[in-house]
């Protein structure tokens, strides 16, 4: 790991970077409070009031933050909870809120247990998973969606770095790896979520949101379930080395016209970006 590297890092003005670099990259204890200020200050002061996506992307920038639910309102997360009692679809957006759930505390909580136990259930042929708005609609068993998909393998990744493995976390691995993590099945030179350059998986595009994912991402989330060093992630490597400058830093090459994390500008280094390419070589190397 670059000295230099971390030493920007911690030098970013970007408190929940900082606050991560330090527990996650060093290993070091450290006070999230000046990350709960700078991301509460940065939110909208009704955001816990907002209804569909955005209400999950504020409940994702809280947990981006490395913050957990014992030093928040509880308040903030009735309306989580409630979605996941009652409308949990296994789309992307539902999974992108139960993975965050999960990384703030709610991991035990007897709603997130509950859909745990439905997951299997509720897997394609192929592994993978659909949202039921759309898998309702057809009269064939249908493929199943690599952004729903990409999603739940955060999920599993979130789940073991809390001491539990969710029984599909074997299918979704296998998923990306049959795929080498970012192309299609049938034609492995083509990215699944092909777009303009800067908004595709492969493009160190930050924050996440629900129809596309950054490769510093998918490079960490590998990495973190084991696989960093298989064969079929070595094109995923390729592409996050592409994306760094001299130094180490990840360029960021896309991100969100409206972003629920304070913006970074395209074309300059991202401190998101950096920390989960050193995040994903630290977890490809502590596999070894």
């Amino acid at each position: 790991m670059c000295n230099d590297t971390i030493r920007w890092l911690l030098d970013t003005g970007n408190p929940a970077v900082q606050h991560r670099t330090r527990t996650e990259l060093l290993g070091l204890e450290d006070d999230p409070a000046e990350a709960f200020l700078w991301i509460t200050k940065k939110l909208p002061a009704d955001w816990h009031g907002t209804k569909g996506l955005w209400y999950v992307y504020y409940i994702n920038a809280l947990a981006e933050c490395g913050l957990s639910q014992s030093m928040l309102p509880s308040e903030w997360f009735e309306a989580a909870l409630a979605r996941i009692r009652t409308d949990f679809d296994f789309g992307c957006e539902a999974f992108m809120l139960l993975q965050a759930m999960v990384a703030l505390g709610f991991g035990g909580h007897p709603d997130v247990q509950k859909i745990f136990s439905l997951l299997r259930g509720r897997q394609l042929p192929d592994g993978g998973f659909l949202c039921e708005k759309r898998r309702g609609r057809l009269s064939y068993v249908p493929k199943s969606c690599y952004k729903a998909d990409y999603y739940a393998l955060r999920l599993c990744s979130c789940c073991r770095r809390r001491g539990t493995v969710l029984d599909i976390e074997h299918d979704m691995i296998r998923y990306f790896l049959d795929r080498n993590l970012l192309f299609r099945r049938d034609d492995l030179e083509k990215p699944v979520l092909d777009a303009k350059a800067g908004w595709r998986n492969l493009d160190a595009f930050h924050p996440f949101e629900v129809m596309r994912v950054g490769i510093h991402n998918i490079m960490e989330t590998i990495s973190s379930l084991g696989y960093g060093a298989h064969p079929a992630a070595a094109e995923g490597w390729r592409w996050l080395d592409s994306a760094r400058d001299g130094m180490g830093r990840v360029i960021l090459s896309g991100t969100l016209t409206k972003s629920y994390l304070p913006k970074e500008k395209v074309g300059q280094p991202s401190a998101w970006g950096t920390f989960y390419a050193l995040l994903a070589e630290t977890e490809r190397e502590r596999w070894l």
